[in-house]
């Protein structure tokens, strides 16, 4: 599917190298995708930017066209959490 449920997202360092593992561990790598975390740590800031096919955001700031745009979305369990509580 097109959604991917995760407890959390640990990037140790802040290398692009490290999203990409993390990426494909979830099999997630020719896709564009939506990384959606309750926090974002430097290190995901740091990790994630140099990737052209991959947006990270904090919960409260996703959008119904960013959700549609991208082919896979990731949510940490604590951002579905907060998600949850914003909109219901």
């Amino acid at each position: 599917g097109r959604l991917v449920v995760t407890n959390e997202l640990n990037i140790d360092t802040p290398k692009t190298k490290s999203f990409v593992s993390a990426l494909n561990s979830m099999a997630l790598t020719n896709d564009t995708v939506l990384v959606v975390v309750d926090e974002l740590t430097e290190n995901v800031f740091y990790a994630s930017r140099n990737l052209p096919t991959v947006l990270v955001l904090e919960a409260h700031q996703i959008d119904p066209y960013t959700l549609l745009r991208c082919n896979k979305v990731v949510f940490t369990q604590k951002a579905i959490e907060l998600v949850q509580e914003q909109y219901s």
